[in-house]
């Protein structure tokens, strides 16, 4: 049977899996299989499905990935974004808009500590959804600000998105983490200024609420001591790391064991149930990893049928041998993982193109790879809450009382703007991605 035919037989079988939902990493895997029968037989296939499961999940470099969730669940049973958001929330008192403002320096901020857009926007919008409803916005348009500002998760060190993008082109993944610290200040610095105009032009406002100017954050608590908490685990990783002192695979570790000390100082001061967090904080890192791992393997598997096909270098003749500028090519190639986003979740994204892709841009046509994972990332932002499925925004959407998810998709419109504006900027001056990388030791 004809190669091409063979690879458009997969793909047509993934769609239909995915169509039906099949969990994209069974998805992954089945069509992966099914490509290798064809176009080898069953015994190589099957020789084959025996080894690249264990190959692609066995390296030593993926320990980072357990270690930065089971940061972010601990920090998260830690109180970390509580704390941090009474405290901006208080330091934007009688700013309209400012509890918003609030909110997105919030995901910011535990985005540096937990790495996952999806459990950012979870915390951060089981504190934040209702004190904003509170203060006069729409629950819809509410919901939209706590799923735009979650994406920072996958952008802010550490991010397992880069994270797998190291591993996948052998990148460093020190410098990649890196490299997302200023786009994710950019990002939040633009978001926080379009929901200010946004409140001054009264859009996303429930005119029937009057919006109240007095500060809402009545407990006192330990305000500053969730900052405190927030920067020593910055410091370890991003410290760590930029200083050279650690690799980015023992920044995770320390990490995940401070966080894991503050889990248990937070628990005994509040004096709730030490067993219980860390029972809950083993139990949901448990959970998101194995999803995680079962992804790699079922995009592993897709993977190497891709390879075998001879896919990525037919892939990279094609587009090298159009006729367009070099950087309208990579342009298109970015804008294409958008409709991806809309059915595809952000790792499954990273494992499919990533190896068709970064060929083309670094290798063929020289581009920084560095510069090349963050367009990415944010690309993958956008996947996060454009509909059909928009994880980010199914999450919100139900902690919302009175918001429709249709109504929150609507309102999301105004973010997805705002994230293609600071896609502009960073792919217009490739220097906001790569200075700061380039100073690592």
């Amino acid at each position: 049977m004809d190669v091409s035919l063979i690879v458009l037989l997969v793909f047509v079988a993934l769609i239909v899996l995915l169509l039906i939902e099949v969990p994209v990493a069974f998805s992954l895997a089945a069509s992966g299989a099914f490509g290798l029968i064809l176009l080898r037989g069953t015994s190589v296939a099957g020789a084959t499905l025996g080894s690249v499961p264990f190959q692609s999940s066995s390296s030593f470099t993926l320990i980072v990935v357990p270690m930065f969730i089971l940061m972010g669940i601990f920090a998260m049973h830690g109180n970390i974004a509580d704390d941090l958001f009474r405290l901006t929330n208080r330091l934007m008192r009688g700013v309209r808009g400012g509890v918003a403002v609030a909110t997105v320096v919030t995901c910011a901020g535990f985005a540096a500590v937990c790495g996952s857009s999806v459990a950012t926007a979870a915390t951060v919008g089981r504190l934040t959804i209702g004190e904003m409803i509170r203060y006069g916005f729409n629950p819809a348009f509410a919901a939209a600000i706590v799923a735009s500002a979650g994406t920072l998760g996958v952008l802010i060190p550490p991010s397992i998105a880069l994270v797998l993008f190291g591993v996948i082109t052998n990148e460093s993944i020190g410098r990649l983490l890196i490299a997302g610290i200023v786009p994710g200040i950019l990002s939040a610095i633009v978001m926080g200024v379009g929901i200010l105009v946004c409140a001054r032009l009264g859009i996303g406002f429930d005119r029937k609420t009057a919006v109240p100017v007095e500060e809402t954050d009545t407990g006192h608590g330990s305000r500053h001591g969730g900052v405190f908490k927030l920067l020593l685990l910055f410091v370890i990783i991003v410290g760590g790391i930029y200083s050279g002192l650690i690799t980015a695979t023992e920044a995770a570790a320390i990490g995940a064991f401070a966080a894991f000390l503050i889990m248990l100082v937070s628990a005994m001061w509040s004096g709730t149930g030490v067993v219980s967090r860390l029972f809950a904080s083993l139990r949901d890192s448990a959970s998101i990893t194995s999803m995680v791992f079962a992804i790699i393997v079922g995009a592993s598997i897709f993977s190497y049928f891709i390879v075998s096909a001879g896919v990525p270098n037919a892939f990279a003749e094609w587009i090298l041998g159009i006729d367009l500028p070099p950087r309208l090519l990579v342009l298109l190639l970015l804008l294409s993982l958008i409709p991806l986003g809309m059915f595809l979740d952000g790792v499954s994204i990273l494992l499919i193109t990533v190896p068709l892709y970064y060929p083309v841009v670094v290798t063929g046509l020289g581009y920084d790879g560095l510069w090349y994972a963050v367009l990415t990332v944010k690309m993958i932002e956008l996947g996060l809450i454009t509909p059909p499925v928009g994880v980010n925004v199914f999450i919100v959407a139900n902690m919302a009382k009175g918001a429709e998810l249709e109504k929150v998709f609507r309102s999301i419109t105004t973010f997805i703007v705002l994230d293609l504006i600071i896609f502009a900027i960073l792919f217009a001056f490739p220097v906001l991605v790569t200075w700061l990388p380039a100073s690592v030791r």
